[in-house]
């Protein structure tokens, strides 16, 4: 249990499914985390009940989405975040690329992919100048084989993920 204790923890899309289950193990492990969500208000603060610090409703596909989030890191951990937990996204809506329009593949694009970056930028640059932190960026097995009908755009956007992940990694790990 005292992998954890103490750490501070930030688990995005963490209302239901993967996101949720995390967020409640790392509290499980003593870990102070703090929980975003976007939709699923309940689901988001059904987390309280089981130890996590703050829930934060938040839209992460802007910069402008993402201070609220910032915000309560700097209220509840005085800005420090030493696990990152990027899992907010989703499939959006399943339409073949013929039946597509701009406005969804960008919304999907911007859920899956600019999300993280967003997120990873404001919490990356004080954890490179502490020589300390952990971000765990969750893809998608569609990201490596292309998904299934009407996933394209979900597919791509992870796909893109699992690259960021390793620039990332190539950049700033040691």
């Amino acid at each position: 249990m005292g992998e954890f204790k103490a750490k501070k923890v930030l688990v995005t899309g963490a209302s239901s499914g993967i996101g949720w289950h995390t967020a409640r193990q790392f509290a499980a492990q003593g870990a102070n985390v703090i929980a975003q969500y976007n939709h699923n208000e309940a689901g988001g603060k059904s987390l309280l009940k089981h130890g996590v610090v703050a829930v934060v409703q938040a839209d992460l596909s802007s910069s402008a989405g993402v201070a609220p989030l910032v915000a309560a890191v700097g209220d509840h951990f005085a800005g420090r975040v030493d696990v990152l937990v990027n899992n907010a996204g989703g499939l959006v809506e399943r339409k073949r690329i013929a039946e597509m329009d701009e406005a969804l593949w960008d919304r999907v694009m911007n859920v899956n992919l600019k999300s993280v970056f967003l997120v990873t930028r404001a919490f990356l640059p004080a954890m490179l100048e502490r020589k300390d932190g952990v971000i765990v960026n969750v893809a998608s097995i569609a990201g490596r084989h292309g998904g299934g009908p009407g996933a394209v755009a979900y597919a791509t956007s992870k796909g893109a993920l699992i690259t960021f992940t390793k620039g990332l990694s190539k950049e700033c790990a040691a």
